[in-house]
Order: structure tokens, then sequence, then C-alpha cells
């Protein structure tokens, strides 16, 4: 029972972390950002993440999981309640996206180290399937949630009920006993960054998530700019971003059974090409029902790969290295999601054709040549 409260816990600071996503694109928007200026506030979310994913997860095996969870989600709640002191400001926005950025990596790589810290050999999957659910039924009720509430209220009320919402959980894990507050291994081994980051069997999982967070950061960031250019309002956006959530939570039920009968390799490979075909249709689409049919697409493509990448980071890992490897995994996709808002923000003069198309061809590419490899 002590593990799914904690995936509850964690389910309520994802839907403040899932929420955030949209709002700040919103809210840049609401300001008048220029497609640099939102790319740059996105990008400064995944900043501290990409600095410090590794040494997030290098104290996750050194330091009490609940601490390191209560620092991160109070930190985290504390820093978008700031915009209610510096309303209407872009500014302000970049500097507490980069604030939200260092607190959430905390948080984030403590709660994936701790899911395989309370989980045996034979649970793990399971387990982390239970885990990535429960984030993507924040996926759906996050931007869902956002969305109303911008259109009913204003977005400094918004962020001031997601600050909250990531403060409380972040207050019960300050109290929270956990018998495995410690990921320690007496068969622990000295590996420095740079020998877990080419190591044979964990590069093919970091390289994989890239291209998958490519896909996923893409969507995030330009999908809501898209709806907005075509004249959608926030709630219209909030639902079919939570419409390709409900995608998530449905590919993720499958995940089990779909693992009888295929490797991860296969599994990962096949839903690459299916997001790499809704992403070459989406520039096509300007009707709600089609936008939804292709948001739920992306969903089902994208959904299986995530938790499967997590389960084989940390199988992977060496001996007392677990929060590490999983940290330079966050790292590699938090560079992933840090350099996308800005490249693509910044040639976004070409239009969302270019961009959705060359998102395509590394999915692609990408699906192709993990089912290819899997075959020899």
């Amino acid at each position: 029972m002590k593990f799914y409260f904690v995936v509850f816990l964690t389910f309520l600071f994802q839907i403040a972390l899932k929420g955030n996503i949209l709002l700040a694109s919103l809210y840049g928007l609401h300001l008048h950002a220029s497609p640099f200026m939102l790319g740059g506030i996105i990008a400064a979310g995944s900043l501290f993440p990409m600095l410090l994913a590794s040494f997030a997860g290098r104290l996750s095996d050194r330091l009490p999981l609940n601490l390191l969870l209560a620092i991160g989600m109070i930190g985290s709640g504390l820093s978008l309640l700031t915009i209610y002191l510096f309303n209407n400001s872009l500014i302000a926005l970049l500097i507490i996206q980069l604030a939200f950025g260092l607190f959430q990596i905390i948080t984030v790589v403590s709660s994936q180290n701790l899911v395989g810290v309370l989980s045996t050999e034979k649970m793990r999957t399971k387990n982390y399937a239970s885990y990535t659910l429960s984030v993507s039924f924040a996926n759906f009720f996050g931007p869902l949630l956002v969305g109303l509430l911008i259109d009913l209220s204003s977005y400094s009320y918004v962020y001031l009920l997601l600050g909250g919402i990531s403060i409380l959980p972040g207050v019960i894990f300050l109290f929270m006993r956990l018998q495995a507050s410690f990921n320690k291994k007496a068969t622990a081994v000295e590996i420095s960054f740079y020998e877990l980051l080419v190591h044979p069997d964990l590069r093919v999982v970091f390289v994989t998530s890239g291209v998958i967070l490519t896909a996923v950061g893409l969507f995030e960031f330009y999908f809501p700019i898209y709806g907005n250019t075509i004249g959608l309002s926030a709630s219209i956006i909030g639902t079919l971003l939570s419409i390709n959530a409900v995608a998530f939570i449905i590919s993720r039920l499958l995940m089990n059974k779909l693992q009888r009968h295929f490797s991860p390799e296969q599994i990962i490979g096949g839903c690459l090409i299916i997001a790499g075909s809704a992403f070459f249709l989406l520039p096509f689409m300007t009707a709600i029902p089609l936008l939804a049919v292709i948001s739920f697409i992306m969903g089902i493509g994208l959904g299986c790969c995530q938790p499967l990448s997590i389960v084989m980071a940390y199988n992977n890992a060496p001996a007392g290295h677990t929060g590490e490897v999983l940290g330079i995994r966050l790292t590699v996709n938090k560079a992933v999601q840090f350099a996308v808002p800005i490249i693509f923000g910044s040639i976004n003069f070409l239009g969302f054709f270019p961009i959705f198309w060359m998102n395509t061809l590394l999915l692609l590419f990408s699906g192709k040549s993990l089912l290819k490899d899997n075959s020899k």
C-alpha cells in the first residue's frame, strides 16, 4: 500500500509539472512573446535539469529519498507561486521557469529511483508501469485543468493552484518514513560519468530516450502554438492535449500484453513509426475532430516508449548507480527538451510543415533502425 501511496503523491506533483508546460506556453503567448523568446522560456525549464540531472541522481543514491522529494516538490511549488509577485513580466516568467526546472529535476529523478528501490526485481516492470501510468493520468488532468481554468479565471490564479498542488505532497513526504530511504548496494563500484554515458548496455537507452523526448517536446511546445494560430481556445487546446494523455494511458495499460509477444526494441521501434506518421499528418489538420484523432495516434505511438526506457536504464545500471544512471537518462532528455524549443523557435519562419516533417524523418529513421537491429 505504501508504494501506491507514493505513486499517488508523485501523481499530484506531475499534475503541476504537466500543467505548467501548457501554462507557460499560453501565458507567454498572452504576454506577446516572440517565437524565439517563447522558445527560450520553455527551454529554461530544462536548463538546470540538463546540467544537474546526473548530480541529482547521485544524491538520490546517497541521501534519504523522502527528504529530496520534499525539497523538490516544495521548491517547485514556491517557484510557481512567485508569479504573483511579478505578474505580466516575460523576464519573471523566464526566471520562474529556471527555478522550477531546478527543483523539479530533484523530484523526478528521486521519484524514479524510489520506485526501483521499493520494487523487487520481479515487480519492477509492473511498478514502473504503474508509476508511468500515473504520469499519463497527470498528462490528462494537468492540461485539461489548466485550459479550463485559464478560460474561467486568470493566469495568476492557475499558477496559485498549481503551486499548491506541488507543495502538498512535498509536505507529506517531509514527514513520511520510508524503509528504503537509501539506495545502497554492498557491491557498489566507482564508475565515472563518462563511463556510464558510453556504457554499451546504456548507450542505446540514452539515444532512444533522446529521440522519444524530441517528439514529446516538439508536440508539447508546438501544438499549443499551432492550435493558437488556427484560432483554438485554451480549453480546446488543453482538451486535445488531454486526449493525447488518454492514449498514453491506454498504450501503457496494453504494455504488459505487448511485452509477452515482442521485445522492447520491437515495441519502441513500432511506436516511433506510428508517432512519425502522426507528425507527418498534423500540419494538414485544422478541424478539431481530426486534430483529436492525430493527438490520440501520437499518444498511442509514444506511450510505451518512456516506461520501457526507464526499466531498461534501471536494470542495466551498475550496482549503486541506479539513481545516477536515471539522472544521465534525464540529462539526455532535458538536453533535447532544452534545445528543441530554442532551435525550432528560431526557425519558426519556415512554418509548421518543415518542422513537423523533420521530426517525422527522425522518428521513422530511428524506428526502422531499432526494428532492423532487432531482426539480426
